[in-house]
């Protein structure tokens, strides 16, 4: 019977997109594990009526915690349209990471051509992908727990936005932090009463103890609490994750209240336009497709826009709202001229440096991810490689001689059996980039521009990063016994360069070039939204996602996104 059970789920799993409606009846024994539901399952079957109180556009993070809180108060209907559809056992799988970002779950938006980074891509363009579903980019993302510098909040305060300050959001990442962590259990920066689960990746490498030895030689402080402090110091991954399963924002905050009869979620339902009375100013209701038919839905209170740093700012314009002279460019009625899409930000660096050892670890590709015996041991007991969210479960953060901040990205399973990867993070590069419409059709994707490498000094600072990490491979004694060294093998674009030199290095980061999708700032506050995240003249409109950040913090955004809502 147990040969019989793993055969009938690998073929549901990996043969046709039917697996995940089908699984849904053999895995209800685990639907307290993190199961998806299906969209009847969360309606109640309930029509979309033409008014609610609030209508949330987007299941994204931000827009997923604004729905629960709303739905609170048992008076007040809340609207939740997403594009995309739900999830499904697949995404669940924290090794899987990187599929999804080119499966459906994806809007697969590829980003300009630039002039000094992307090259190993086709004509200089990095893709660029952003979640779609229940969960948003939380359904694709690699699960970090992270959530910056406490100057990283006080400094959106400095810029004259009340309520922002380190003190004032950490109530709120304690608020939505349910972390099983051993150590942390008596932390004050730490909870264990939110609904956003965290815990260490259950499967632990060996190699990952080397790693955070190596850094202790380097002087960098051993298994340190990034939530607190991401300086000078290495440790194991805080995943979102609970028993080995990927724990997106749906899962954390709509699933809870999935039963509440005042809320409403539509998947498939995507907005193409915000209505705005050009006289009063007043956000009143969206038009949105679904099934293939234009339909409109009011909002008696407010509307609350989750469609992440791309999809809201060009939202926004194609409803009147952005700068004047390009909304005029598109014909589009001008609303109110603010600076949407602007002020681009993004954490970026290499993907990735791969160093051999004399011993055979786990290997995460899509063979192995479909292994009968990988599947059964993540998915009846929470263990295995396959818990190891994109194969990485390591950290570290140091200071480039400029005084940037820079993160290191350890990965001790690859999709070879004798590599181990490691990877660069600028967390505070100069790079600008922008969000800017292509015409005024709401169904076409907009233009995303970045600056990779134009300024010197993140060139200069990712060259010192990955000069870190062979360093902190092979001039430390934490690596020696697995005789660990740089993979000799230039990279083919590279190789007329003299190996290991600066020049090399520049060459290897401007073609593996990567973007860990932390886009921020179009939307930011002070330009676009107030320090209530409310659109700066317009009533009865907010932004809550990512684009509202005035600069990036020293984290990746899941939990950023989340605090504050």
């Amino acid at each position: 019977m147990k040969i019989i059970f793993i055969i009938f789920v690998y073929f549901l799993l990996f043969t046709t997109s039917i697996f995940a409606q089908l699984f849904q009846s053999i895995y209800s024994p685990f639907q307290q594990q993190g199961i998806p539901f299906r969209e009847n399952n969360l309606l109640g079957n309930r029509l979309i009526l033409r008014e609610y109180d609030f209508i949330v556009i987007g299941a994204g993070t931000g827009g997923c915690v604004v729905a629960n809180r709303l739905s609170e108060n048992p008076n007040w209907l809340v609207l939740v349209l997403e594009a995309g559809k739900d999830e499904t056992l697949y995404t669940d799988i924290p090794a899987v990471a990187s599929f999804l970002e080119s499966s459906e779950y994806s809007w697969g938006y590829t980003a300009e051509p630039v002039k000094n980074g992307c090259f190993g891509f086709k004509n200089n363009r990095c893709p660029w992908p952003k979640g779609k579903g229940m969960g948003g980019s939380s359904i694709i993302n690699d699960m970090y727990y992270q959530r910056g510098k406490k100057e990283d909040y006080d400094i959106i305060e400095k810029f004259g936005n009340d309520g922002w300050a380190y003190n004032d959001v950490l109530p709120y990442f304690l608020k939505s932090e349910n972390n099983s962590i051993p150590e942390y259990q008596n932390s004050q920066f730490h909870s264990q009463k939110g609904n956003l689960h965290v815990e260490r990746v259950r499967y632990h490498s060996p190699l990952v103890d080397k790693f955070i030895e190596a850094g202790g030689e380097l002087g960098l402080k051993r298994n340190i609490d990034y939530t607190i402090d991401p300086e000078y110091g290495s440790s194991r991954l805080q995943a979102t994750t609970i028993n080995g399963r990927r724990v997106s924002a749906s899962k954390a905050f709509i699933r809870p209240v999935k039963d509440r009869q005042n809320l409403h979620v539509a998947i498939f339902s995507q907005v193409t336009k915000i209505l705005i009375d050009p006289k009063t100013k007043l956000a009143f209701g969206v038009e949105f497709i679904k099934k293939e038919k234009k339909r409109t839905v009011y909002a008696k209170k407010e509307i609350i826009l989750s469609a992440g740093p791309i999809n809201s700012p060009q939202l926004l314009m194609l409803s009147g709202i952005g700068p004047k002279d390009h909304l005029k460019n598109h014909k589009i009625p001008v609303i109110q001229d603010l600076q949407v899409g602007q002020h681009l930000q993004d954490h970026y660096g290499t993907v990735a440096l791969e160093f051999i050892i004399n011993q055979t670890s786990p290997v995460i590709n899509q063979q192995t991810t479909s292994d009968p015996h990988l599947f059964e041991e993540w998915f009846k007991y929470g263990q295995g490689p396959l818990t190891v969210p994109r194969g990485v479960d390591g950290l570290a953060y140091i200071r480039a001689p400029s005084g940037r901040g820079l993160e290191l990205i350890f990965g001790p399973l690859s999709d070879k059996p004798n590599v181990f990867i490691m990877a660069t993070v600028l967390l505070q590069p100069d790079a600008r980039g922008s969000v800017t419409l292509k015409n005024n059709n709401p169904l076409d994707p907009p233009i995303m521009s970045y600056g990779y490498y134009d300024s010197n000094t993140d060139l200069e600072d990712n060259i010192y990063a990955l000069k870190y990490l062979v360093k902190m491979v092979e001039e430390t004694q934490a690596f020696k016994d697995v005789t660990a060294k740089l993979n000799p093998v230039p990279y083919p674009k590279c190789n007329s360069l003299p190996f290991r030199s600066d020049d090399y290095w520049a060459c290897l980061s401007k073609h593996l070039t990567h973007t860990y999708h932390h886009q921020c700032g179009t939307c930011r506050m002070g330009d676009v939204v107030n320090s209530k995240l409310q659109v700066l003249g317009v009533r009865g409109l907010r932004v809550v996602d990512s684009s509202i950040f005035p600069q990036i913090p020293h984290a990746h955004l899941y939990a950023p996104n989340i605090n504050g809502w």
